[in-house]
């Protein structure tokens, strides 16, 4: 833990020993961070992917996790299984797994800042790839190399030329594989934009950016949106536009927060502290370090760690907190001392010197700017000398000695001038002015100030294209912000119109439903009613007892079938037809059924219902369309044949009748029943010459005489009688004038005009048959 040391004013905080290991961030640089663990591959082993993901907070676990792996399982001598899912021996480690266990060891190492044992890991892992021709695994190889070379060992030409290796191979492979590599590409891709970006080449750099773009394509994974947005904020930043810097940093810090991307949070909160510092807004830089800071205090990140207090300590210091900013740089101080990087150090010795300056505490100042001098001086850091030496030449202008200024501020206008930092030129020459002007050689003085005013015009011409670019840019955003307010005025208004077409639209849907649902509702009640009507003409056509017919369907129906029968012949008749209409021609006969009227007394009133129903059912079934056959009373029924094989041949459809009564006698087992019929006959047109002469009504009455006078042969000779009616061809019309049609077909028989055929043997007696209508 950190624990509080007071020494004459300073505040700093120093690790315990217990703690003084190191344990720095998975990467020397935060960005290497991203390059090393970017690439989110699955192994073929649970253990490696574990130890791959604690690369970045917990390396010396990764470390342990990997050796352990290496010692615990023997190299399979087997064919390699480079696309195998799973280690089903356990005790077995494939080829291209111990590859991998190398590239992680080789990546820990490097995390850990151990130069040596970094490269001799990646180095036997080279071998174990040139010894099973891994060629895959060689270009992952390649590129962690080039990450190491350029981060662990600073060399920017070495790792872009492996890079350029990398990318060239990649693109000769098979395009059906390149989602295997697509990951490694845009690794590649993203490191080499990124060593551009320190070119000072900004056409090449935009070239290569645009390249990581195109590579993540239209969908792409999230994470690697995230760090190429921070990778090319950065470039913007160090370009200093501030706008474009801005856009693409708060973009990917979002989008790391959105989606719990811990690891980029912290890399685009450092990156945005800086850009809100250069910028001056200090309080959200603020919010941002200590945003970074958190992270690496719990990940115990001790490098992240040193630099996000480095960016605390200038943020206080810009606010003129003084003592807080000496808390933070001594707190960095002491982690780089422990990680021995000469470079921080010297520079965090200018920044504590600088703020004792400002504090007025010039022994303090002077003895850390001497020391950040002679460890620059040793290590050979120009910048942190040149800084030095200002702060040393300013010391000195301050304590009235303008020799030992003159000196130092001549050694810091040199370094300046090897960076070619106009900002550092211009502190030395402004300092130097002063000393000369304080030592009485004004004349010198004049001369650095006029070079101090040449060397300023130039800064001001750079700072004017800087903010012509910035206003441009400033520009180009208030543009897009503008069509954005457009286009959202525009979605607005559709917006509106689309609700206004949808109410339009549920109102016609609900009008159409309810339309719809009223005529499905009429429709049901029309067929309910369409049931109902059916229900009731089968009740109002149809005898109760038996089913069949009725005397009222034979009422309606006789007369149009009979009117239909006479229109035909009477066009026959005129000459309007070519052959006699023979087929339409009909055969009645009314038969009487007797067992009827004594069922009901033998059997019962409900047996009795039963046997007609089934009467009625059985004649149904015999009888073939177009015949039909009538209820017309009680026990009497009319069958009706159109196009009659039995015309003029009574006897024949008299049996046909009968054979139908007997077989259902047998049928119902009436053993006990009187099965005689009495059948009267006739056809239609009854009178040869004159169709319309005889009328249905005036029909049912022959047929009513004839059945008659059945039943007078039948009761004589106690057998089936039958007897037919059948006017002869002359016989007119006139004859049957008069109304009462019996009595005209009792004056006809009796005249010969109508011929009488029976099944009697004694014939029949007219006379006593027809007293009645004789009266």
């Amino acid at each position: 833990m950190l624990r509080l040391l007071g020494k004459a004013g300073q505040i700093h905080f120093q690790r315990q020993e217990t703690n003084m290991r190191l344990l720095p961030t998975a990467l020397l640089f935060f960005s290497m961070l991203f390059s090393l663990n970017g690439q989110a591959r699955m192994y073929s082993t649970p253990i490696l992917s574990e130890a791959e993901e604690m690369v970045v907070t917990a390396p010396e676990q990764a470390l342990e996790i990997t050796e352990r792996y290496l010692e615990q399982r023997r190299l399979s001598k087997a064919t390699n299984r480079p696309h195998s899912n799973n280690e089903t021996d356990r005790s077995i480690r494939t080829p291209l797994n111990t590859v991998h266990a190398y590239l992680i060891i080789g990546k820990a190492q490097s995390a850990l800042g151990d130069h040596d044992a970094a490269w001799e890991a990646l180095a036997t892992a080279r071998s174990m790839v040139e010894k099973n021709s891994l060629k895959l695994a060689e270009l992952e190889l390649l590129f962690t190399e080039a990450s190491v070379l350029y981060y662990l060992d600073e060399d920017k030409q070495a790792a872009k030329k492996a890079l350029e290796t990398v990318i060239s191979e990649i693109g000769k492979r098979d395009p059906k594989r390149a989602n295997t590599i697509a990951n490694l590409t845009f690794e590649a891709l993203l490191l080499n934009a990124i060593i551009t970006s320190e070119t000072n080449n900004s056409a090449e750099t935009v070239t290569q950016f645009d390249a990581v773009k195109n590579e993540l394509g239209d969908t792409p994974e999230l994470k690697q949106k995230t760090r190429y947005q921070i990778a090319l904020g950065n470039y913007f930043l160090n370009e200093k536009s501030y706008e474009r810097a801005l856009s693409e940093l708060l973009s990917a810090y979002w989008l790391a927060s959105e989606n719990d991307f811990a690891i980029q949070i912290a890399s685009a909160n450092v990156s945005l502290t800086k850009l809100y510092q250069q910028q001056g807004v200090l309080d959200k830089a603020l919010q941002h370090a200590n945003q970074a800071a958190e992270f690496y205090e719990n990940f115990d990140l001790v490098r992240g760690l040193s630099e996000a207090q480095t960016l605390l300590a200038d943020i206080y210091s810009q606010q003129g907190r003084y003592n807080f900013a000496l808390v933070h740089y001594f707190n960095a101080l002491d982690i780089e001392q422990l990680l021995d990087r000469t470079k921080n150090i010297a520079n965090i010795n200018v920044s504590i010197a600088s703020t004792y300056l400002k504090l007025l505490r010039y022994k303090q100042a002077e003895e850390y700017a001497a020391n950040a001098i002679e460890i620059a001086e040793k290590a050979a850091l120009t910048r942190p000398l040149t800084k030095a030496y200002i702060l040393q030449g300013e010391l000195a202008v301050i304590t009235q000695m303008p020799d030992v200024a003159i000196d130092a501020l001549k050694k810091a206008f040199g370094g300046a001038e090897v960076l070619r930092d106009r900002t550092l030129m211009l502190e030395c020459l402004s300092r130097l002015s002063r000393a000369y002007e304080q030592k009485g050689e004004y004349q010198k003085a004049l001369e650095i100030q006029r070079r101090y005013d040449q060397i300023s015009r130039r800064s001001e011409n750079r700072r004017q294209i800087l903010e012509a670019e910035s206003f441009k840019e400033r520009q180009r955003v208030i543009e897009r912000q503008l069509q954005l307010d457009d286009i959202e005025r525009r979605q607005g208004e559709n917006v509106s119109s689309l609700v206004e077409q949808k109410k339009i639209n549920l109102f016609l849907l609900g009008s159409l439903s309810v339309i719809l649902l009223v005529l499905i509702l009429r429709h049901r009640a029309a067929n309910q009613r369409l049931g109902e009507l059916q229900d009731l003409r089968k009740a109002l056509y149809t005898h109760p007892r038996s089913g069949l017919r009725n005397l009222r369907m034979l009422n309606d129906r006789l007369s149009n079938s009979l009117a239909k029968t006479s229109a035909n012949f009477e066009q026959w008749y005129l000459g309007e037809m070519i052959h006699e209409p023979l087929s339409d021609k009909l055969s009645f006969a009314m038969f009487e059924v007797p067992f009827l009227k004594v069922v009901y007394l033998q059997h019962g009133y409900h047996q009795g219902l039963e046997l007609e129903r089934e009467l009625g059912d059985y004649l149904a079934s015999q009888i073939s369309d177009p015949a039909r056959v009538y209820h017309f009373s009680d026990a009497m029924f009319i069958y009706i044949e159109p196009d009659s094989v039995t015309l003029n041949d009574p006897d024949k459809m008299a049996k046909r009748i009968q054979s139908m009564v007997d077989d259902f006698v047998v049928h119902a087992k009436l053993d006990d029943v009187d099965d005689r019929l009495r059948i009267g006959m006739a056809d239609y047109p009854f009178l040869p010459r004159a169709f319309t002469s005889i009328n249905d009504k005036e029909l049912i009455d022959i047929l009513l005489m004839a059945t008659s006078a059945a039943r007078q042969a039948c009761k004589a000779e106690q057998t089936s009688q039958w007897v037919h009616l059948s006017a002869i061809e002359s016989t007119p019309a006139a004859c049957f004038a008069n109304t009462n049609v019996r009595k005209a077909c009792f004056d006809a028989i009796g005249s010969g005009l109508i011929k009488v055929k029976t099944s009697a043997s004694e014939g029949i007696n007219w006379q006593t048959l027809h007293e009645s209508d004789k009266n």
